[in-house]
This record gives C-alpha cells, sequence and structure tokens, in this order.
C-alpha cells in the first residue's frame, strides 16, 4: 500500500499539470478548452433518462441514458456555456459567447429568436419554474431579467443593481448577491421578500429554500428551518483510480468544487477531483463517492422527482445515478 501510495502522489503532479490545460482559459473574449466537445451544461428534458448537453463547440444534444451516442439538435456555431428548458413550450435557452441568449424551438430544432446582451456575455441563466422569466448576471457586470412570454426586459429595483443575480427560487423570486448577503425580489409585486446574512456562491436552492453555496473547496448547507448553516464540508480526499494496479487510491488533497445539486434528502456535491459525493442534508453525513468520470465535473442536474441525478464533464462524459 505504501508504494501505491507514493505512485498516487507521483501521478498527481501530472494529473494536475494535465488538468491545467484542460481547464477553461478566457482569450481574446473567448472561452476556449482543449476539448471542444467538452459538455459545459446539461438540463433534463423529460421526468427521466433525457437529457439536452451542450458544448464549447455550439452543440445542442439530446441524451439518453444507456445509449452512448448524442442526438444532435443544433449547432449554434457559437461557444455554449449556460442551457435552461421550458417543458411546457419545449423551448431550450441557450447563453452563447457572441449571440446573447439564443431562443429554440427543440421540437423544429431551430432558432426562434435572440436576447440580447450588449458587448458581454452571460455564464449561467436561471428559467422561472413557470417558465415565465429568465435572468443572468452578464460578465461586463450587468443584470438581466426577460419576460420571455411576453419579450420584453422586466425593470428591477435601482438599490439592487451593484448586486449580482445569483438565482431564481421555485416561488418565482429572483436572489441577488452582494454585501455578504443574498436579497429575495419578488418581480410580480416588486417587493423585496427577505435579506439572508450568508457567504458563498449559490448553487442550488430547493423547493423549501434551503440552500447549496460553495467556497471553494468547500460547501455549506443553510437549513431554512434552523435560519442558519447547517453545516460546512469538503472532498476529504481525492479517490483517484490506478490503472495499473486496477485499484482506487485516496490522496490526502481537497481540490475546488464545480457544481451541486439538492433533493429532499440528499446533498450532491462534485468537483476538480472528478466525483461526485452525497450527503445526508439532515446532518452532512458523507454517504457515498461516485468515481465513475474522467474529467472535471462541469454540470449537475437532477430529474423533476428526483429519483435520477446527471452529471456531465469536460471530456464529454455522462453518467446517471440513481437518487436512492
Amino acid at each position: 500500500m505504501k508504494n501505491k501510495s507514493h505512485l498516487a502522489i507521483m501521478v498527481v503532479f501530472s494529473v494536475i499539470l494535465y488538468s491545467c490545460t484542460q481547464e477553461v482559459k478566457v482569450h481574446k473574449n473567448s472561452f476556449t478548452a482543449i476539448n471542444p466537445l467538452s459538455y459545459t451544461d446539461v438540463v433534463f428534458r423529460s421526468d427521466r433518462d433525457t437529457v439536452l448537453v451542450s458544448t464549447f463547440s455550439g452543440r445542442i444534444a439530446e441524451r439518453i441514458k444507456g445509449q452512448s451516442a448524442e442526438r444532435l439538435l443544433i449547432n449554434l456555431k457559437d461557444e455554449i456555456y449556460s442551457l435552461a428548458y421550458d417543458k411546457k413550450s419545449h423551448r431550450i435557452y441557450a447563453s452563447t459567447l457572441h449571440s446573447g441568449i439564443a431562443l429554440i424551438d427543440a421540437d423544429k430544432k431551430t432558432v426562434i429568436d435572440y436576447l440580447v446582451v450588449k458587448g458581454s456575455w452571460i455564464s449561467k441563466i436561471f428559467l422561472s419554474e413557470n417558465g415565465d422569466l429568465l435572468a443572468g448576471h452578464s460578465e461586463n457586470r450587468q443584470n438581466h431579467i426577460w419576460d420571455v412570454k411576453n419579450n420584453a426586459p422586466v425593470t428591477f429595483p435601482e438599490n439592487l443593481a451593484n448586486y449580482r443575480i445569483a438565482g431564481i427560487d421555485e416561488s418565482g423570486d429572483i436572489l441577488f448577491k452582494g454585501n455578504g448577503k443574498f436579497v429575495f425580489w419578488n418581480p410580480r409585486s416588486n417587493v423585496i421578500r427577505k435579506e439572508l446574512t450568508l457567504s458563498g456562491n449559490l448553487k442550488d436552492i430547493d423547493a423549501s429554500g434551503n440552500m447549496l453555496l460553495f467556497l471553494g473547496k468547500d460547501f455549506q448547507f443553510y437549513s431554512v428551518n434552523a435560519d442558519s448553516v447547517s453545516f460546512r464540508k469538503n472532498h476529504q480526499d481525492w479517490p483517484y483510480y490506478l490503472k495499473e494496479q486496477d485499484t482506487v487510491v485516496r490522496i490526502p488533497l481537497q481540490l475546488d468544487l464545480t457544481a451541486g445539486q439538492l433533493t429532499d434528502e440528499y446533498i450532491y456535491t462534485a468537483g476538480i477531483d472528478r466525483s461526485v459525493r452525497k450527503w445526508s442534508n439532515t446532518d452532512g453525513r458523507h454517504i457515498e463517492d461516485i468515481i465513475e468520470h474522467k474529467a472535471t465535473i462541469s454540470a449537475m442536474d437532477s430529474s423533476p422527482d428526483q429519483s435520477q441525478m446527471v452529471s456531465v464533464d469536460l471530456k464529454g462524459g455522462i453518467l446517471f445515478s440513481e437518487v436512492q
């Protein structure tokens, strides 16, 4: 075991160097990757087993559990960073580098329209539960909210201009982050419903209002019932597969987190260490490691009934996991 540990540590440095070339790089207002087939986002299209994926090369495709090949829906020929899908209208929203937000008819596989993002791009877009509102924060530090049903921009309070949009909860409140807190603003009533003093980047918020927040290598879980952070955790080690030994070794190294999801009972976190970790949301107990990915995990999503999780990575890998 000692020899395996020494070998693993030596492998770590070469893998880190390789991973650095695999990560996304900013160059002349463009995101590039070693592998243009890298999956940048994933969203469920059906109740289970079928998802939409996007790539840096501009493809939006359908992936089905158990099938190794993807089904291409459209190629925008523009880098895609984020997806949202409205099941009622069968409309895909894709955030691109040069063209703003593309509105796509998923059945006809055609672009309907574009929402303009002047002089910038949005790395993460959020769609309300009823499909009425789309929102995001652009790289030139501008907030954007659209009433997509009426194809019109939505104005928000001027005192939130220096905050950044961080998400939309299931009640339709838009979350703004700034000054060490999260502000919940309701666009229908134009009222700030509540404010929470919290740190970290919001990765998910569930139907009850519990929040998963990332702080580099750590994550924390905010519980609505306790009105406080219940616990703070990280990936304790790196479960690294040694192909030559056909074994997994645990390397005492914590790496940054990149994706996360909440379900009614569990927390899922993933990151540069290529693993998906499953935790109890009641006490933070570590339950399971899922280590089938071969590259940094770039995005995750949970099925509408929360019975299934999907994760994608920067080598074009995809993994469906049952939530049990």
